[in-house]
């Protein structure tokens, strides 16, 4: 175990870069950060409970925040105990809440999961006093702890957000092929929008790219609107306080114009609905609208801008989509030269059919494929 604490903080693949800015941008006092596959991993100075609070209600892009509570080489059962019971244990839960193992080992002695799992427990047992209820499969309000084994090196790492991030809990009404509010909040930060300018999306489904723009431009915590599994964690609720009292200050009055609009009127209806629950419907201009009638994209518009938007891919809606990808590369090419672009897409060769000037920023998976993500 490091001095301070060691956390964790996971995300989609390819997003790491974007993840580790996110980060930085909440100036966490002696904070050290190191990117790695699949995340970024801090060192804190002091108790991290309040920065695992902003950690999960500021960021946009992660998915889940593990607070890394142990480190350390075992070969042996009985070691795997007694050094698991020197862990700080009591920081996280009492003999009374119920407690998850979840074990994975690779290249190691130790490889029998069940066995690590049940070791794990016990020595969770002997820190405490007692052993904590095991936690059924359908009780979502256990204590999560996770026992990675690499090569005899044992990590035991604890969930503090519960469900992953992404779940900001606005969007309950969806439309067909949704792109994941995380991933949503990855494409505009990439797209280089500036939150000061128009914001188009012509493809806006239900309404994730706009939501997360409004939520982005006007500075409210992605995760104000649900719960976490640190606040269950002695002194969690008041760290979360803590955070929330130093997001509120830091929120903007206003926003740019956020145009979204959608051929399926169905697809807007949801939107709105997601806008109002996230408490951004104010901000929002959502239209029932074909591409060539999208409002945002009629001329004349402002100087500068961005379109982020997530087209069809084909993969769910079907039909022929080459005469669509070129008709929105003809609105593009109309936009002045200020106007930024970012666009997801499964298929790289059917997103060239918008001929404009776009390049690779990043490459991760959305819905089980994987997809691309384009600026220019």
């Amino acid at each position: 175990m490091t001095d301070g604490a060691e956390l964790f903080v996971a995300c989609a693949p390819g997003l790491e870069g974007l993840l580790a800015e996110e980060i930085r941008e909440l100036e966490l006092t002696g904070a050290k950060l190191t990117d790695e596959a699949g995340g970024v991993t801090l060192v804190l100075e002091a108790r991290p409970l309040d920065a695992i609070a902003r950690l999960n209600l500021e960021l946009g892009v992660a998915a889940q925040v593990r607070w890394r509570l142990g480190r350390f080489r075992a070969t042996r059962l009985p070691e795997l105990v007694k050094k698991t019971s020197r862990l700080g244990w009591q920081a996280l839960l009492t003999p009374e809440r119920s407690l998850r193992i979840r074990a994975s080992a690779k290249k190691s002695r130790l490889y029998h999961t069940g066995a690590i799992a049940e070791r794990v427990r016990a020595g969770v047992a002997d820190a405490l006093g007692a052993a904590p209820p095991e936690a059924g499969d359908d009780e979502g309000d256990a204590v999560v702890v996770h026992a990675r084994l690499v090569r005899d090196e044992v990590v035991l790492s604890v969930d503090t957000s519960g469900a992953p991030l992404h779940r900001r809990g606005y969007r309950l009404a969806s439309a067909k092929a949704p792109l994941r509010e995380d991933l949503a909040r990855a494409l505009i930060r990439a797209s280089g929008w500036d939150a000061a300018t128009p914001f188009v999306d012509p493809f806006c489904g239900s309404g994730t790219l706009p939501i997360e723009a409004a939520l982005l431009a006007r500075r409210l915590p992605p995760g104000r609107g649900r719960s976490f599994a640190f606040e269950a964690f002695p002194g969690g609720p008041a760290s979360r306080a803590a955070a929330e009292r130093g997001a509120a200050a830091r929120v903007a009055a206003a926003t740019p114009p956020i145009h979204g609009s959608d051929r399926d009127a169905g697809a807007v209806h949801a939107a709105c609905e997601n806008a109002a629950r996230a408490g951004v419907a104010e901000d929002l201009t959502l239209s029932h609208a074909a591409l060539s009638a999208a409002p945002g994209l009629a001329l004349p518009v402002a100087p500068v801008g961005a379109v982020v938007t997530n087209p069809p891919w084909g993969a769910r809606i079907g039909g022929d989509l080459r005469a669509l990808y070129q008709r929105l590369g003809s609105l593009l090419a109309e936009l002045p030269e200020g106007w930024r672009v970012a666009m997801a897409a499964g298929d790289p060769r059917l997103a060239r059919r918008v001929g404009r000037p776009l390049r690779l920023a990043l490459q991760t998976r959305a819905g089980g494929r994987k997809a691309v993500f384009l600026v220019g």
